[in-house]
């Protein structure tokens, strides 16, 4: 860190030394502090002091006199020796730089020469616009401080992402985040290669080289990208764990606002839906390989005979001299016969292209009827699971009124509650599975009427899906799972496609 950004000529400050026993003296401190306010043509014009006093004793009075003193404005800024003469306890360190944030007044480190702030953390930066709050406001915790400036779509600090560079009211007057073009560029290819299916790794390595401001892409800075929301314009704190490597915490634990400060590039609901990619490959709903594979047809083709899905197999050989024998098949084990996969391929991509001419408007309606189905569907099941958890519910009043009797009589009470007590815990156990299937159907109502039922996004994939085809490719694997919802065929290889969406009278 350049104190001089921060230490001008001419500024007058403070120096607050603290020593614990009577057998210490401040004078390393004091020379300390005023070598570093003379290095910068600075003044100190009080000495603040506590001294034999415990950093963990709560009535301090010197560090009273200076919260109060910075209040008042009689200082530009703080010289300590070191962060352990201020405080030692983690949260009087968040207390102490969050007033002093908010004063607009910097400490600084003399034995260090830094500044005494939040690092690179979220908290580094409490912006001005709680500069109001009292301290007995900022007292109850900096966490809550930093919530409400999320909640208000405000910048909570730190490094702007990627593809933005951020400025403070101090610095130039509005706060605001400026796209800085040549990185924006990237950021939105990222994103399209992701809604391609493109996996992390997969994008870094498509990406120029060392152009992630200076460095190279790693498929973690990619995924910093994906999973934050701040490129659909909304502020998001609490989304990591502090102590896991760029692991997630759950969407339920996360504050996010929309925010007037930064100039999206995508939408929300493009943005949701990017981020329902990750979390479906990520609980491993999809294998890995779902979208990528030469294999178009995995997961799409059944038997007619058996029912069963058949697999891809590659029985191609080389020989010494480079001449390629056998062929991919898709494999039925059941029924034990094969069909060649290239020949499987251009069926289905005769089909595809026989719905391509499809007018835009009626390939919309047809998948907003088709979502509008699964909405439906999954209501149904809301209110099934709603009357066994109200059945249930009545299990476990009706559970705790014989364990209310059981311990009123005298005798052999003891077997019959603790069977009582374990019945209890299962029917409660149930209770709560059934309350997350809710919460888990309810988010799903929501993306789907958000997002995929969505007119621009699925203008958006039409796009793809009405583009020219000249051959069968892995991109191709996409397009045919967006389109066919299952594939029989028999034992002569004969196909039958059955569609996701009602196209045949349209």
């Amino acid at each position: 860190m350049d104190l001089s950004k921060i230490l001008t000529p001419g500024m007058k400050g403070v120096f607050y030394g603290r020593h614990s026993t009577h057998k210490q003296t401040m004078e390393t401190q004091r020379r300390s502090a005023y070598d570093l306010a003379e290095k910068y043509q600075c003044t100190i014009v009080e000495e603040i002091l506590d001294e034999g006093v415990s950093s963990r004793k709560k009535d301090r009075e010197g560090y009273k006199r200076l919260i109060a003193a910075a209040y008042e404005k009689k200082f530009d800024f703080v010289i300590i020796y070191s962060h352990s003469r201020i405080a030692r306890i983690p949260e009087e360190h968040d207390l102490i730089r969050a007033t002093m944030h908010i004063l607009d007044i910097p400490i600084i480190e003399s034995e260090t020469e830094s500044l005494y702030d939040f690092g690179d953390t979220i908290f580094r930066a409490i912006k001005d616009g709680i500069a109001k709050y009292e301290l007995d406001k900022i007292r109850i915790n900096t966490k809550n401080a930093i919530e409400t400036l999320a909640k208000n779509g405000r910048w909570t600090g730190g490094r702007a992402p990627f593809g933005y560079q951020y400025t403070s009211k101090k610095e130039g007057g509005t706060e605001k985040f400026d796209i800085v073009e040549a990185e924006i560029e990237l950021v939105k290819k990222v994103f399209e290669l992701y809604k391609n299916h493109h996996g992390f790794s997969s994008i870094a390595r498509q990406l120029p080289e060392n152009s992630y401001r200076g460095k190279a892409w790693t498929k973690d800075r990619v995924k910093n990208i994906i999973t934050n929301p701040f490129y659909a314009g909304y502020i998001a704190i609490r989304r990591k764990h502090e102590k896991k490597h760029n692991a997630l915490k759950d969407r339920s634990e996360w504050i996010m606002k929309k925010s007037p400060l930064i100039p999206a590039v995508l939408t929300i609901e493009e943005w949701e839906y990017c981020w329902n990619l990750y979390k479906t490959k990520n609980e491993r709903k999809i294998p890995p390989k779902h979208f990528k594979t030469s294999f178009l047809l995995t997961g799409l083709l059944k038997c007619q005979n058996c029912n069963g899905g058949l697999i891809g197999k590659d029985q191609r050989t080389t020989s010494n001299q480079g001449k390629v024998y056998g062929k991919k098949v898709y494999l039925c084990k059941s029924c034990n016969y094969k069909i060649d996969a290239d020949d499987a391929h251009q069926t289905v991509l005769k089909v595809f292209r026989s719905y391509q001419g499809v007018d835009t408007e009626k390939l919309i309606s047809a998948v907003q009827e088709k979502v509008e189905t699964e909405i439906s569907n999954i209501k149904k099941s809301i209110e099934d699971l709603k009357v066994s958890w109200q059945t249930e519910k009545r299990k476990l009043q009706l559970c705790d009124i014989e364990i209310e009797k059981a311990f009123k009589r005298k005798e052999e009470k003891e077997p019959h509650i603790k069977i009582l007590i374990i019945t209890k815990d299962r029917i409660l156990n149930k209770v709560h599975q059934i309350e997350r299937w809710i919460e888990e159907k309810e988010a799903k109502i929501k993306f789907l009427e958000e997002v995929q039922k969505n007119e621009n996004l699925i203008r958006d994939h039409l796009k793809q899906f009405q583009a020219p085809v000249s051959s069968c490719n892995e991109d191709m694997r996409a397009l045919f799972l967006y389109l066919f919802e299952e594939i029989m065929v028999n034992k002569k290889g004969h196909l039958q496609c059955k569609l996701r969406f009602n196209l045949d009278d349209k």
